[in-house]
């Protein structure tokens, strides 16, 4: 892992660079009214606080870097709106802060401008909502895509006009060459006055694409648009994409579009394109807008929750690093991908290899902490995942993120005091959050008061509608109240906003399971353990679904496939019901055909193993069983599971390594037999002697 992302570890070695993007981004995202990216901005800038803010140096390739800022505003007019705009922004007041700025120019309060419409029918469909489970569209489809389209024509159309050109040409002909005459009279400072955002720069453009001194193919100074009018922009577009083809080649051309782009209206555009379930047009302005502005934490957010599984994911990382510059950002989205996708080794070691490989200051981030903290809550590392939430609370105690999944590790463990306690502290902080009403959610459900459990996240979802873990805990909620209908729409909002949340899939599953229809459970226990592949949870609950589907070959590749997980004899159990049913019938074709069967099974559900190993995890599952029978009192049925297990060995060739191991079977086999011989002749009524603790400790050993 070290070798694969070593280009990305020097930005983490020498932080300079990553703090003088920072200030950049900070301001950017901060000017916007960005406040989740801000935030995280923000908590990044103060790890780096002891790291001198160097705007002028020299990397290790001997390439000069130089960082200035730019004014905001060119013009005492654009200032006074902007701050207008930005106030009534502040105040939620979305109408006329949309108004303020309409007819402005300035990126920032366009941006505050198209932002503030979105804003406001978003708002609009979270009140008029009278039922939770309604589907969340917007209320108003046709202001919305009026809105959805002026901005493509703003971001996307107006690059995709050559189609118009030639329809257009002989019509605009006249038009074309007047705005020629007009272009040689303009500088490049006037390029900036374009009716797309002006006065930007981003912090970390590709050297290729940062804007260059005056030449003489450069675009001119378009028309200024005082009406955001659809058909005007259409045309005014058009005509300027007609003229700039004529004075500059394709490279040119793309490389001219992408100095006007402004990535956080593409960002906005992409976030309506998801709502309507455009996925693939999102994804591609999503990484044009990183692409122009790689520091934008939210883009990165976004991005991540329309990637479905990992071969999109590895495509995206190609198209992400066309460019070959290795951003350190990007590094981070790979990691929190992988904490999504349940790969959480990889995303460790990633985070490990920050701190080792990079500046010591990396060490204070409590984003690295905390991604520790659910990594070992994906893992069902309870203990460790508890003492890294601990210590995330420790660095800043007034940071209440992803503790809801505290709470349900509390809730797993049934630490009720634990549970009261961080309710309080959250509810200290902040009563009225997401995730401190998650957190009231699982303590009255501890406390078996569903039905408060339910109001408390119902809140939550009201509050954010997009909220994967308040749906899915409502679901579990429901089965609880045995409302099967209501969890089935629950746990089906929470796979609209994240088809990969494994708890969803696992939920429907359950459901179906207790409805008595195996098949429908089948389906939603295959796509869970697709998730989790190594949560035996998945696997036994799936074995059990072939088992009543009348599939026994599956049903019993699943359970040696969750073997190695089995910590307290409970898969060995579910075992034995196969060999007692089939293994043990006085039918002998009957028998010799479960023997062959179960082998196979166990090579299924056990790859890449010699005979040999394979015959030990027989053996040891034979044992396990003897002694279980034999606790039960049930000799002879012990007996002959040892006898089996004896007979496994007899025909297998083996070399003097593999002796000591034969030796040690048959060891246990003598054990277990004097053992039931010592119960039998005293009415089965004997402690466990300490030959068969040894033999149980040795059962485990798998």
């Amino acid at each position: 892992m070290t070798n694969t992302y070593l280009p990305y570890y020097k930005f983490f070695k020498d932080p300079l660079l990553i703090k003088a993007e920072l200030i950049y981004a900070l301001q950017e995202s901060r000017d916007r009214c960005l406040h989740h990216s801000t935030k995280f901005l923000s908590e990044l800038m103060i790890t780096l606080k002891s790291i001198p803010p160097y705007f002028e140096f020299e990397n290790e390739n001997n390439e000069f870097i130089r960082f200035e800022l730019e004014p905001a505003f060119t013009n005492l007019e654009d200032y006074l709106v902007y701050f207008k705009a930005r106030a009534y922004f502040d105040l939620e007041d979305y109408p006329s802060c949309a108004h303020i700025a309409k007819h402005t120019n300035n990126s920032k309060s366009m941006f505050l401008h198209y932002m503030a419409r979105y804003l406001s029918m978003h708002n609009e469909c979270i009140y008029e909502r009278t039922n939770l489970f309604d589907s969340f569209k917007p209320v108003n489809m046709r202001a919305y895509m009026e809105l959805l389209d002026e901005l493509l024509i703003l971001n996307v159309y107006r690059s995709e006009d050559d189609s118009d050109e030639e329809s257009e040409e002989e019509s605009q002909s006249q038009e074309t060459s007047d705005i020629d005459t007009v272009n040689q009279k303009h500088s490049v400072q006037q390029l900036e006055d374009d009716s797309t955002p002006k006065g930007r720069r981003c912090s970390r453009r590709p050297r290729s694409l940062r804007i260059e001194k005056a030449s003489s193919n450069t675009l001119g100074k378009k028309n200024k648009i005082t009406k955001r009018n659809i058909i005007t922009k259409k045309v005014k577009v058009t005509t300027l994409a007609a003229q700039s083809e004529n004075n500059m080649s394709a490279g040119d051309y793309k490389e001219a579009r992408i100095k006007r782009e402004d990535p956080y209206l593409l960002w906005l555009t992409a976030v309506m394109l998801k709502r309507i379930d455009r996925s693939d047009e999102a994804i591609d302005l999503l990484v044009r807008s990183l692409q122009i502005q790689p520091c934008f934490w939210g883009a990165w957010i976004e991005l991540a929750t329309l990637v479905k599984d990992l071969h999109m994911l590895d495509a995206l990382n190609l198209r992400l690093n066309e460019s070959k510059e290795n951003h350190w950002m990007h590094l981070l989205f790979i990691a929190h991908m992988y904490v999504d996708f349940q790969i959480t080794d990889r995303a460790v070691n990633i985070y490990n290899d920050i701190l080792k490989l990079g500046h010591t200051v990396f060490q204070d981030w409590t984003y690295i902490q905390a991604q520790f903290a659910i990594a070992h809550h994906n893992k069902r590392e309870i203990a460790h995942a508890i003492v890294s939430f601990k210590t995330v609370m420790e660095m800043d105690p007034f940071r209440i993120d992803n503790l809801d999944l505290l709470s349900n590790l509390m809730y797993v463990c049934t630490s009720t005091d634990e549970l009261v306690v961080l309710s309080k502290y959250v509810a200290s902080i902040d009563r009225y959050r997401q995730e401190t009403l998650c957190v009231l959610g699982n303590m009255y459900s501890l406390k078996c008061d569903h039905a408060k459990s339910v109001l408390y996240f119902k809140k939550a979802v009201r509050i954010n509608p997009f909220n994967v873990t308040a749906w899915t805990l409502l679901g579990h909620e429901y089965i609880e109240m045995k409302n099967s209908y209501a969890a089935i729409i629950s746990y089906r909002q929470a796979l609209k906003i994240n088809i990969r949340d494994y708890r969803a899939w696992y939920g429907l599953g359950q459901i179906y399971e207790l409805v008595k229809l195996p098949n429908y459970a089948l389906f939603y226990f295959t796509h869970a353990r697709d998730l989790r592949p190594r949560d035996y949870r998945m696997l036994v609950s799936l074995g059990e679904m072939f088992e009543r589907a009348d599939r026994i070959f599956e049903s019993m590749a699943c359970l040696y496939k969750s073997l190695f997980y089995d910590t307290d004899g409970t898969i060995l159990l579910k075992l034995a019901k196969f060999y007692d049913k089939y293994g043990d019938t006085g039918n002998e074709l009957a028998r010799e055909h479960f023997n062959m069967m179960n082998k196979r099974a166990l090579k299924t559900g056990i790859k890449n193993r010699t005979t040999i190993e394979l015959n030990l995890i027989l053996s040891k599952i034979y044992l396990y069983l003897g002694h279980h029978y034999m606790d039960l009192h049930c000799c002879d049925r012990a007996i002959s599971f040892a006898e089996k297990c004896r007979d496994l060995w007899k025909d297998t060739e083996t070399n003097n390594c593999q002796s000591s191991i034969l030796n040690k079977v048959l060891e246990h086999v003598d054990a277990l037999l004097a053992e039931i011989e010592i119960r039998a002749g005293s009415d089965c009524s004997l402690a466990s002697t300490s030959n068969t603790l040894k033999a149980r400790r040795f059962l485990f050993g798998l």
